[in-house]
């Protein structure tokens, strides 16, 4: 089983608009047209089982939270598995993660950079608190984004700090742990418990030594596969894996193993 464990798609009526502002913000030229079915051809061409798509609430308004996941609610059908989201700085963030639980959501993403938060704003540490209480996991952009400019909002630093304070929680940063912070992230977030690291668009950013060096740092059955799509290209991502020769076990905890135990996928 192959699970990419980092997507986005968009609604039909607004995909065109995102990915054209998306492209302008990063610079980037995307693999994909950023639709549901472009992702599910990509899939079928890659040889992947499973994609995890990753909603955001961007918008800080009232009933914000709960229409955007019922979207991704009914957009969770097979061989799509959405996340939940909430926006951390909403006064219902409540009313959100109790929709999110009952909507059987494995886990809740956020981006420190479009919600424009900090990990070590300690008044956000209630959501974090709820979301390990009601046993979802975490995931989080982590490092440097390419369509902002520094300083970001996000650093290995204080995500390590902010684990320290809920260490219950389960949380996956993605891209490596820290997009291009990849040195402090081997200081500060390796080889802690119930931390994971999603590989999407790191295995394009450095030479394979180093891409391999960091997998063992991070631990093979602390990291997930995942791409970006649709910024980068699923089967090019998977081949660059399997180029890693980190053996059979390896890549089955990397390709689906972990990722089956947090998506709770039953086998």
């Amino acid at each position: 089983m192959i699970i990419d464990f980092h997507t986005h798609f968009y609604p039909e009526k607004i995909v065109e608009r995102a990915m054209a502002t998306a492209r302008e913000k990063a610079n980037l030229e995307p693999a994909l047209n950023g639709t549901r079915a472009d992702l599910i051809r990509s899939m079928q061409i890659a040889g992947i089982d499973y994609s995890v798509g990753l909603p955001l609430v961007t918008q800080v308004q009232p009933g914000r939270g709960i229409s955007l996941n019922r979207w991704a609610k009914e957009n969770s059908v097979d061989p799509i598995i959405m996340l939940g989201s909430v926006h951390p700085e909403d006064e219902e963030f409540v009313q959100t993660l109790e929709f999110v639980k009952e909507q059987n959501f494995p886990g809740v993403k956020v981006h420190p950079e479009y919600q424009a938060f900090r990990f070590d704003d300690l008044e956000l540490d209630k959501v974090w608190q709820m979301v390990a209480d009601l046993d979802l996991f975490l995931l989080t952009h982590a490092g440097e984004d390419a369509g902002f400019e520094p300083p970001f909002h996000s650093d290995p630093a204080s995500l390590r700090q902010m684990h320290d304070r809920i260490p219950e929680l389960k949380l996956v940063c993605a891209h490596g742990g820290s997009w291009k912070m990849w040195n402090e992230v081997k200081t500060y977030l390796a080889g802690e418990k119930n931390i994971y690291f999603d590989l999407s668009f790191v295995g394009e950013c450095m030479p394979l030594s180093e891409y391999r060096d960091l997998v063992k740092t991070l631990g093979v059955e602390n990291c997930l596969f995942g791409t970006d799509s649709p910024w980068c290209d699923q089967a090019k991502a998977l081949e660059l894996l399997h180029d890693l020769e980190l053996g059979r076990y390896a890549e089955e905890m990397i390709l689906a193993g972990n990722a089956v135990k947090l998506l709770k996928i039953q086998g």
